[in-house]
C-alpha cells in the first residue's frame, strides 16, 4: 500500500469537508440517493445512500450514462469513486443546470413518450428518438419522468439524467425496445394508428421466432420517427 503524504491527507480533508457542506443543502434525492454539488466547479455528485450494489451497480450506471454522453444525450461523466462495502459510493458527473431545466409541463405532469402533458409535444417525441439511439446503442433506459428529463433552456430539446433503472439489451429484447420507444414517439406524434400497426408487426415477428427481420422493421420505423420534428396535424 502506497505512503499517503501529511499533504494529500490535508487536501482530501478539506475536499470531504466541502462535501458534507454541499451534501447538506442538496441538488435533488431520491430513495437510494441523493445529489449535490461537487467540489468541482460545474459538476454534481450521485452519491448512494443504500449499499452498492443492493439495487443495481453504480459503476454498471456509469457505464451506461457513458454510452449516453457520447451520443450528446447524457451528461457527461467524469468519475466514480467507491468506499468499503459500498457505501456512500458516487458518481461524479457534469453539472448541466446552467443550460438546462426541468421539463415544462402542465400540472404535475411530465414529459415522457406517452405519458404527461409537456408544454412543448416535441419532447416526447425527442425523448422517443433518444430512447431509440440508446436501443440501437443496446441500453434500455426507463424511468422517464419528473426531474429524469431536462431540457435546454434555448431549444428545448431533452436531456436524459438519470440512468439508475437501465440495462442492457440485446437480440430479440434489444428489438422489443427499439420498437417501443419508436412505437411511443409515432403516438406522441398524433400517429396512433401507425404506432399500434408497427409495434404489433414486429411483436408478432419476434413471438414467430424471426428476430433478425423484426430488428429491421423496428429500424425501418425508427429511421421514419427520426425524421420527424413535431405533431402531425
Amino acid at each position: 500500500m502506497p505512503i499517503r503524504k501529511a499533504g494529500d491527507l490535508i487536501r482530501e480533508a478539506f475536499r470531504e469537508n466541502t462535501l458534507n457542506t454541499n451534501r447538506a443543502t442538496p441538488i435533488g434525492s431520491g430513495s437510494n440517493g441523493v445529489v449535490y454539488a461537487s467540489d468541482q466547479p460545474g459538476y454534481v455528485i450521485k452519491e448512494l445512500n443504500v449499499p452498492d450494489g443492493s439495487f443495481r451497480s453504480l459503476e454498471d450506471e456509469a457505464n451506461l450514462q457513458s454510452i449516453g454522453a457520447q451520443l450528446g444525450i447524457a451528461p457527461q461523466v467524469a468519475g466514480l469513486e467507491k468506499f468499503p462495502g459500498g457505501v456512500g459510493n458516487r458518481l461524479e458527473m457534469q453539472d448541466i443546470r446552467t443550460n438546462y431545466e426541468p421539463v415544462r409541463s402542465e400540472g404535475d405532469a411530465f414529459g415522457a413518450p406517452g405519458v404527461g402533458s409537456p408544454i412543448d409535444p416535441r419532447v416526447n417525441i425527442q425523448t422517443a428518438q433518444q430512447l431509440g439511439q440508446l436501443a440501437l446503442n443496446g441500453v434500455r433506459l426507463e424511468d422517464r419522468r419528473g426531474a429524469n428529463i431536462v431540457q435546454n433552456r434555448m431549444t428545448g430539446r431533452p436531456m436524459q439524467i438519470d440512468f439508475g433503472i437501465a440495462g442492457r439489451v440485446t437480440g430479440s429484447e434489444q428489438a422489443a425496445t427499439l420498437a417501443n420507444a419508436t412505437a411511443e414517439g409515432f403516438e406522441a406524434a398524433g400517429l396512433g394508428e401507425m404506432a399500434s400497426i408497427y409495434r404489433a408487426t414486429v411483436m408478432d415477428l419476434l413471438e414467430g421466432g424471426d428476430v433478425a427481420d423484426a430488428m429491421d422493421v423496428a429500424k425501418q420505423g425508427f429511421s421514419r420517427l427520426q425524421k420527424l420534428r413535431g405533431p402531425i396535424s
